[in-house]
């Protein structure tokens, strides 16, 4: 229970507790005082806060792919920056960003082109003071100058600068959902590699068991321990024993055609990296 003459912290307050670390200050003021409903309700109110903000973070897309010049810090990271930089289309997104770029630039001085200067010259008083006589009639002025600026310029100018913005905005959020999709696709072909390898070395025990269990059970035919159906069965076994070997190491294959395509580079190159990460 709140101690008589005891007022809550007003909003203002409460929010500020909330942001900052002055919330343990205040409970721990509070520990003091003989009000522990007010002491639970502000740390569950912070500990709520806290976990909204841990959900909050911001991805760092310089760790999506590590950026070039750097070296990366695993062979997973090295393959998904070679794809991300041998990818046409990581030039292109490139491109296109500078491109959006140039337009800002180029819309900070646009106001120049809707900027007219005119000059005129009274060609006839001009020729009387030339060539002067009693019966000549000169006008002034003999000459204009004279500006004009589009309305437009002092309006829209500003607007078409944010447009162009944020065009360039948009051109580097296109880059950054370019590295996710380079990762993921990278990482998924990796892990498909790996799974072929390993299953290969699966298949390969399991043929040599087959021939095993096959060359038994042939030995034991030919003194007639077996049944042909026995023999026949074994055989059978050992045959799809040798296609599924055959079959994962055609995986393997097209897994490294898979990775070859994206990293733009034969995968026996790359391996050799690997060997430098593994030591």
């Amino acid at each position: 229970m709140q101690s008589r003459g005891e007022k809550p912290p007003p909003p203002k307050v409460l929010a500020r507790l909330l942001k900052t670390s002055y919330l343990f200050k205040y409970i721990a003021m509070m520990k003091c005082r003989t009000c522990p409903s007010l002491e639970f309700f502000l740390t569950a109110l912070w500990l709520l806060f806290s976990g909204f903000q841990s959900r909050a973070q911001v991805l760092d897309y310089s760790r999506v792919v590590t950026p070039e010049g750097q070296r990366p810090a695993s062979f997973e990271e090295y393959i998904v920056q070679l794809a991300w930089l041998n990818n046409p289309e990581t030039q292109i997104l490139e491109y296109r960003k500078n491109k959006e770029v140039k337009e800002v630039e180029l819309q900070r001085s646009a106001w120049m082109d809707d900027v007219n200067f005119g000059f005129n010259v009274n060609d006839v008083s001009l020729g009387h003071i030339v060539n002067p006589s009693n019966n000549d009639l000169i006008l002034y002025p003999l000459f204009q100058l004279s500006t004009s600026v589009s309305l437009g310029t002092f309006t829209n100018g500003k607007r078409k600068r944010q447009i162009e913005q944020e065009d360039v905005n948009i051109a580097g959020a296109e880059g950054n959902q370019h590295k996710l999709r380079i990762r993921a696709e990278t990482l998924t072909r990796y892990r498909q590699l790996l799974l072929a390898i390993e299953t290969l070395k699966v298949r390969v025990r399991a043929e040599e068991d087959a021939r095993n269990v096959y060359e038994m059970a042939n030995q034991r035919f030919k003194t007639l321990d077996i049944e042909l159906d026995q023999m026949l069965q074994a055989s059978a076994s050992y045959n799809t024993a040798v296609e599924n070997r055959l079959s994962a190491e055609t995986d393997i294959e097209l897994a490294k055609l898979q990775m070859e395509e994206i990293l733009g580079v034969p995968w026996e190159n790359v391996q050799r990296y690997q060997e430098r990460y593994d030591k």
